[in-house]
């Protein structure tokens, strides 16, 4: 069933088996340590609300849905979370006829979409005529059926010989394919062992219906309490284990190769308990939380998730939760929040979308719901704060950070709410009409406008050419932010980027001048000068007031308010 990730003994095990097997590239120790560690330490903070179902990624694969993600567990210690959209459960090797009871009856009685796990260890000793002899007999439950065949192989023997792997992948997906209602589940292990890459292994687009993965968020590397720092960023343990973080690798390879797939996390859980002495809630706690709301939120195209609810006494680490209340719990929140999918064929209430993909958001009995996605580098346990223009209105301090908008408490127009955790703070224009609001841009036929003209009617000249902006230009404190990338190269300045201490330099000539969100000055050859409105982050751009930025540059600035144009001129011209 379940494997652990002990890439080391995986290898050890493959040298063991067949000392003439595939000789794997040496990685470039350094080079991959820096990648784990980028992922590991980029800093996360992004609202999202509650999209329509048909906004989500679709691929057309076999029993995909159109949006949302089936939520499910071992069929045999499912039943206090029903209910479900899937069961998870397993064939073993070439030995088993059929499924396994309870599973068995479970499954024939229950409205679910099983995901079958069909352990491999020897890929060489495949009988084609037993395989069919398999889905002859799953077929007769009259079921869809995910068949998730010889999966984890990077961390395992099987996938000491890719070239043999691959082919024997490539006939059993042919064979699963002439069964109309089974989808065929290319899976492998998040992290694997660190010299084999997934490239060694993938099968090609046609005989892949579903990518599968399988993420368990462990604390320690091998169960050894003294892991190393290295160890815990290659392998994302510790305080480096998260969900969204272990699904990093296998999301980069999806995207560099293009492959445009489902994905599924076929099995995966977190550690709840382990038999090493510790005390495992404070840690889990978070955890299980950012792997029920986040992977879906984070990764849309995730349409399946199979909790591991299973206790397995001989390893270190264990990821049962039904023993654990505070788990059970987290479980039962997220699994019946509305994101997910919990029957067979059926549909969520919505799907995650960041704030501004542009959607109108409707009211549900006045309440919009607002979540914001915060992932800080050592700070598990964070309070997000919500406020609207300028005045707090909520703080939540756990995942996902819900934040149940009132919009009968909020005018017509256009207003900022800004979202704030610990250094990190962003902030979002949306605007409201009765009952609907956009983040980002003006709902279509809204009467609603902000007092003096919408700021999308706000046009920048320079030396009498009109300057083009991905976020439109914003009046706050009647100072006009644009954004500061496309200000600084417009004026030919070179742009610098801190994004630990959030400056934004230009430097043009002999001038040097940096500018700091949510500081009210600016910092020019050294020298500070205050400032009337702070830089800040509005729809994810560094927005700075663009007087200053111009003047400091030594151009002349205008305003025309008949037409709403702020005119940079050199002085030179």
């Amino acid at each position: 069933m379940r494997k652990l990730i002990l890439a080391v003994a995986a290898m050890m095990m493959t040298a063991a088996v067949n000392a003439q097997a595939f000789t794997f590239p040496v990685p470039d120790w350094g080079a991959l340590l820096n990648e784990r560690k980028n992922m590991v330490t980029e800093d996360e903070f992004e609202l999202y609300t509650e999209g329509s179902v048909d906004s989500a990624p679709y691929y057309g694969a076999r029993l995909e849905p159109r949006g949302g993600t089936y939520i499910g567990m071992v069929a045999e210690t499912s039943q206090e979370f029903q209910p479900l959209g899937s069961y998870l459960t397993y064939i073993q090797e070439m030995s088993q006829n059929d499924l396994y009871y309870p599973a068995n009856s479970m499954i024939e009685s229950d409205n679910v979409i099983p995901m079958v796990g069909w352990t491999i260890t020897d890929i060489n000793s495949i009988d084609y005529n037993q395989v069919r002899r398999v889905l002859d007999r799953l077929n007769t439950y009259n079921k869809p059926m995910f068949i998730r065949f010889a999966n984890e192989m990077n961390v395992s023997a099987i996938g000491s010989d890719p070239d043999k792997y691959v082919e024997v992948f490539r006939t059993v997906a042919n064979m699963v394919h002439e069964y109309p209602n089974f989808a065929v589940v290319w899976s492998t292990n998040d992290i694997g062992a660190l010299n084999r890459p997934f490239e060694y292994f993938y099968p090609g687009d046609e005989y892949v219906d579903w990518v599968g993965v399988s993420s368990y968020v462990i604390r320690y590397f091998q169960g050894n309490k003294n892991t190393s720092y290295n160890d815990s960023v290659y392998f994302m343990t510790g305080d480096y284990a998260w969900a969204t973080n272990r699904l990093k690798p296998i999301m980069e390879f999806l995207s560099k190769n293009n492959i445009n797939k489902p994905v599924m996390v076929g099995e995966g859980g977190v550690a709840t308990n382990n038999n090493l002495g510790d005390d495992c809630e404070e840690w889990a706690k978070p955890r299980l939380r950012n792997m029920l709301w986040y992977i879906n939120m984070k990764y849309p195209q995730v349409k399946m998730i199979n909790y591991f609810n299973v206790r397995r006494d001989h390893e270190k680490e264990k990821f049962d939760i039904s023993d654990y209340p505070y788990a059970a719990n987290i479980y039962k929140e997220a699994s019946s929040s509305g994101a997910y999918i919990r029957r067979a064929g059926g549909k969520p209430d919505f799907v995650f979308r960041p704030a501004n993909s542009g959607e109108t958001l409707t009211a549900k009995d006045d309440i919009v719901k607002l979540y914001t996605l915060a992932y800080l580098t050592g700070k598990p346990n964070i309070t997000v704060n919500y406020s609207i223009d300028g005045s707090w209105y909520h703080s939540s301090n756990e995942i996902p950070y819900i934040c149940r908008m009132s919009l009968s408490g909020i005018s017509d127009g256009e207003h900022t709410l800004t979202i704030r955790a610990e250094n990190k703070e962003k902030s979002y224009v949306f605007y409201k009409s009765g009952q609907s609001i956009r983040f980002g841009a003006e709902p279509e036929g809204s009467a609603a406008k902000p007092e003096g003209g919408s700021d999308t009617a706000i046009k920048v000249t320079y030396n009498g050419r009109e300057l083009a902006f991905d976020q439109p230009p914003v009046i706050r404190d009647d100072r006009t932010l644009v954004p500061m990338r496309a200000i600084f190269e417009a004026l030919g300045a070179d742009v610098d980027w801190n994004e630990k201490t959030r400056t934004a330099t230009g430097t043009k000539d002999r001038k040097r001048i940096s500018i700091t969100i949510g500081e009210n000055r600016i910092n020019i050859n050294g020298e500070n000068t205050e400032l009337d409105v702070a830089a800040q982050l509005i729809n994810e751009r560094t927005m700075i007031p663009v007087r200053a930025i111009s003047e400091a540059f030594d151009c002349r600035v205008d305003w025309d308010s008949s037409s709403k144009t702020v005119i940079i001129t050199e002085k030179n011209i």
